[in-house]
C-alpha cells in the first residue's frame, strides 16, 4: 500500500521546514525515506491488525453460526433468549470504549491490543462448556468488556502513525477485514459444525475459532510497535523523516499527554455525536446482516448448512464495496457525498426486501443492502479521524464513535425477531429507517463544515504553531484558526 501512497503535501512541507537533512540516509531524500517508512510500517502494523479484526468479527458473531448449528435447540433456548444472548455483549462493549484508549494510551498498543484478544478469546471458549442461558449471558457481559477496546484501538493507534490522508484507506481496509469474515464465518462454521468427534458440532465452533485468536495474538504481542519514534523496524533516518511528515500533517505525538480538558470538549462537540449516529446507524445494517444473515437465508427455505454456505455471498459484496471505499475519498474528497449516496442506496434496497415476497428478489436485495451499507462505516470513522485535533480528544471521540456501535449491536439483537418470520419485514424497514437518518445528518455535518470553513476564511486570522508549545497546540485541538474540516 505503500506504493504511490506518500502525502507530498507533507512531504514538501517537511522538507521545506526540516533542519535535520544531515541525518538522512546517504544518497536518499525524505520522499524515498518516506517511502519506505510507510513500507515497513505497513508490513508490521497492517497485516496482523486486519487478522485480528476479521477474528474479532468471527469470535463476536459466531453465536449466530452456533445456533443455525443447533446450540438453542440443544440447550432449550426459547422466545427472546437467543437475542438477549446476543444483545448482553453490548452492553459491556458500549460503556468500555472511552476508559480502554485510555489505557492504551498508557500500556502502549502493543501490550494493550493483544491482551483485549487473549481474553475474550478465553471467553469465546468458554461458549463450548455453557450449559445454560443464564451463563451464556454471563460469558457474552465480559466479553463485551475486552472487545469494546480493539477497533477504537486500532483506530487511535495508526494516527499516530499515519498523516490523515494515509490513515484513510488503512483504516478501509481495516474495516473490510469484519466483511471479510462473513465470507468465511460461514463456510468455516459449517466444516466445524461436522467434525465427528466427542464434542457437538457448535462447540467445536467455539474452541476452534478461539484458539485462532490467541495465536495471532501473541503474534501481535511480537511484532507491533507502540510509535514510530520507538519502533525498532526503522532506522533512525526513517524515523526522522517520518516524524517531520506527521508533524506537517498535525498528527498526534507520543508525547502528547492525557488531557481532561479535551475530554470534556470532545463530549460537549455536538459534530462528534454526529459522526457517532452515522456510525450507528452503519453499524446496525451490518451487524444484523453479520449475525442473522444465516437465519434470515435459512428462512428462505435452505438448510442449515446451505444457508451457512450461501450467507458469505451478500459478505462478498460487502468485502468488495469496502475495498472500494479505500480509493472513492481519492477520486472526490467529500466524505459526506459518498456517505448520503450510499445510505440513500441501501435504503431504497432494504424497501424492496420489505415489501416482495419473493425468495430469489429477497436474497439478490440482501447481497445489493450489503454492498451499500459496507462502505459508511470505514467513510465516517477516516472523516471523523481528519477533522478532530487533538491527541486525548480524537482518542475520545473515536472511542465515542466505535461506542454508538455497540449500541447499534444492543438494538440490531432485537430487530429480526422468530415471530417476523419468514419475512422479516420489521426488521427490514428498521435498517431502511437507520439509512435515511444518515443521510439526513451527514448532509448536516456537509452544511455546518462548509459554514464553519468559510468563516475561518473570512477571518483570516494569523497562526503560527512555532511560537507556541506542542502542549499548547495540542490543546487548540480542531479549533485552531489554519484547521480547515474535510467535507
Amino acid at each position: 500500500m505503500a506504493e504511490g501512497d506518500t502525502d507530498k503535501h507533507s512531504v514538501a512541507m517537511s522538507e521545506k521546514n526540516s533542519s535535520e537533512h544531515e541525518m538522512n540516509e546517504p544518497g536518499k531524500t525524505d520522499a524515498e525515506l518516506i517511502k519506505s517508512y510507510l513500507r515497513k510500517t505497513d508490513l508490521h502494523l497492517l497485516p496482523l491488525t486486519f487478522a485480528m479484526y476479521f477474528l474479532s468479527v468471527i469470535d463476536r458473531n459466531n453465536i449466530g453460526n452456533a445456533k443455525a448449528a443447533g446450540m438453542d435447540t440443544h440447550l432449550g433456548l426459547h422466545g427472546q433468549q437467543f437475542n438477549w444472548i446476543i444483545s448482553a455483549f453490548f452492553f459491556t462493549y458500549i460503556f468500555c470504549e472511552v476508559p480502554s484508549n485510555i489505557l492504551l494510551k498508557k500500556f502502549g498498543a502493543h501490550v494493550w491490543l493483544p491482551l483485549l484478544a487473549v481474553c475474550w478469546s478465553i471467553l469465546v471458549a468458554c461458549m463450548a462448556a455453557a450449559k445454560s442461558y443464564e451463563t451464556l449471558v454471563v460469558v457474552r457481559v465480559l466479553m463485551g468488556v475486552f472487545e469494546a477496546g480493539y477497533v477504537p484501538g486500532f483506530i487511535y493507534m495508526t494516527s499516530f502513525w499515519y498523516t490523515r490522508r494515509q490513515q484513510g484507506p488503512r483504516i478501509a481496509l481495516f474495516f473490510s477485514a469484519g466483511v471479510f469474515a462473513g465470507i468465511w464465518a460461514g463456510p468455516l462454521a459449517a466444516r466445524l459444525q461436522s467434525i465427528n468427534g466427542a464434542l457437538l458440532g457448535y462447540q467445536y465452533i467455539f474452541i476452534i475459532e478461539a484458539s485462532m485468536t490467541v495465536l495471532v495474538a501473541l503474534l501481535m504481542l511480537l511484532v507491533l510497535q507502540d510509535y514510530p519514534s520507538t519502533a525498532r523496524f526503522l532506522s533512525p533516518a526513517e524515523r526522522a523523516a517520518a516524524q517531520r511528515m506527521l508533524e506537517a500533517d498535525r498528527a498526534l505525538s507520543p508525547h502528547a499527554q492525557y488531557s481532561t480538558r479535551q475530554v470534556i470538549k470532545a463530549l460537549g462537540d455536538w459534530t462528534v455525536w454526529a459522526y457517532a449516529i452515522i456510525f450507528w446507524a452503519a453499524a446496525t445494517g451490518g451487524a444484523t446482516q453479520a449475525i442473522f444473515g444465516p437465519t434470515l437465508i435459512k428462512a428462505m427455505g435452505y438448510t442449515s448448512t446451505r444457508a451457512q454456505v450461501l450467507s458469505a455471498v451478500p459478505s462478498a459484496c460487502g468485502f468488495l464495496a469496502q475495498l472500494l471505499s479505500m480509493l472513492l475519498p481519492r477520486l472526490y474528497s467529500h466524505f459526506s457525498i459518498w456517505i448520503m449516496l450510499f445510505s440513500s442506496c441501501a435504503c431504497a434496497f432494504y424497501a424492496i426486501i420489505a415489501t416482495t415476497n419473493s425468495v430469489h428478489v429477497r436474497f439478490a436485495f440482501l447481497c445489493l443492502s450489503n454492498f451499500a451499507l459496507s462502505p459508511n462505516m470505514p467513510l465516517v470513522s477516516v472523516w471523523m479521524s481528519h477533522n478532530v485535533l487533538g491527541a486525548t480528544k480524537k482518542g475520545v471521540a473515536t472511542a465515542c464513535t466505535v461506542m454508538l456501535g455497540g449500541i447499534a449491536g444492543l438494538i440490531g439483537s432485537h430487530i429480526y425477531r422468530d415471530k417476523d418470520a419468514p419475512v422479516f419485514r420489521f426488521g427490514h424497514i428498521f435498517v431502511c429507517v437507520c439509512n435515511a437518518i444518515i443521510f439526513v445528518v451527514a448532509l448536516a455535518l456537509h452544511l455546518y463544515f462548509r459554514y464553519e470553513n468559510k468563516r475561518r476564511d473570512m477571518r483570516d486570522e494569523d497562526f503560527d504553531a512555532m511560537t507556541l508549545t506542542p502542549e499548547q497546540v495540542d490543546e487548540l485541538c480542531d479549533s485552531r484558526p489554519d484547521h480547515r474540516y474535510s467535507l
